[in-house]
């Protein structure tokens, strides 16, 4: 009889464990709030309302786990406080009384991000309590990831895709098996960011392409040292059944980059999400 805690203390963590060696699946939906300052493109402060999709898959295996995910947004952008600006038309009406018409001065951001990596086991632990298991383990790896702003404001301001090389740390917590708590934090090592040239403007004077032009003019190498982007995750999800999952997650980073004049971002983003496995 004494053993029997033992016998069921062991059963838990073979169970947890073997339901770490799995597939899943999982899609969101939610709202983000973007606010960037882009001084090559004006000294205002612009702000974006967006709602999000997001698509992931993960594979849990004995040693660690790989992870990609693919994520975008699309919403309202505009000056801080200046939500309501007009552009009046000026000029006449064929009667000679002046337009009187206007239209509001609000552009859309879109804003894609994908990442693909990869993170080892680095330490773990198992405790059971009055009946209650919990289990949390620690992860540690890289990755690849791009993310890509772009606006149709008049300014333009806030343009710039960024391709990484990240250092990942994640942090697991699992409770009673149904109760999952992650943490993740993405740090940016090596990068190529591109922008707008100084003339925050696209022109090519042999006709090429306007995408082929803004990558070919505005890319530049990047690295820790003076580019800086912290990325931040967390989630909880409830395990349903065996196979479905229902949760919550929310995402944030802050950005800043030197070249050529000052980029500025702050973004957070909260999602409902679910999964199958």
């Amino acid at each position: 009889m004494k053993s029997r805690p033992v016998l069921v203390a062991l059963l838990l963590f073979y169970n947890c464990t073997s339901q770490a060696q799995q597939n899943k699946f999982q899609m969101g939906f939610g709202f983000q709030r973007t606010w960037i300052l882009d001084k090559q493109a004006s000294p205002l402060k612009y702000q974006g309302n967006e709602k999000t999709f997001s698509l992931a898959y993960t594979y849990n295996g004995s040693s660690g786990k790989f992870n990609t995910q693919l994520s975008g947004a699309l919403g309202d952008f505009y000056p801080t406080g200046f939500s309501n600006r007009k552009m009046y038309n000026p000029g006449y009406n064929e009667d000679g009384t002046p337009k009187a018409d206007s239209g509001l001065l609000v552009g859309k951001i879109y804003n894609a991000r994908f990442n693909i990596g990869y993170a080892r086991q680095v330490s773990s632990g198992f405790s059971m309590a009055e009946g209650k298991s919990k289990e949390h383990k620690n992860f540690v790896g890289a990755s690849f990831s791009n993310q890509l702003f772009y606006s149709d404001n008049i300014v333009r301001a806030g343009w710039l895709n960024s391709t990484s090389v990240n250092a990942d740390f994640q942090h697991d917590a699992i409770l009673n098996s149904r109760h999952t708590f992650s943490i993740k934090i993405l740090i940016p090592i090596f990068t190529r960011n591109s922008r707008l040239p100084y003339h925050n403007t696209i022109s090519s004077p042999d006709g090429s392409n306007v995408v082929k032009t803004f990558f070919k003019q505005g890319s530049r190498f990047a690295w820790f040292g003076n580019f800086q982007n912290i990325q931040f995750d967390a989630g909880y999800e409830y395990a349903v059944n065996k196979n479905v999952g229902m949760g919550l997650h929310y995402f944030a980073q802050w950005l800043h980059y030197n070249y050529e004049k000052p980029i500025n971002l702050f973004q957070n983003n909260v999602a409902i999400t679910a999964s199958i496995q």
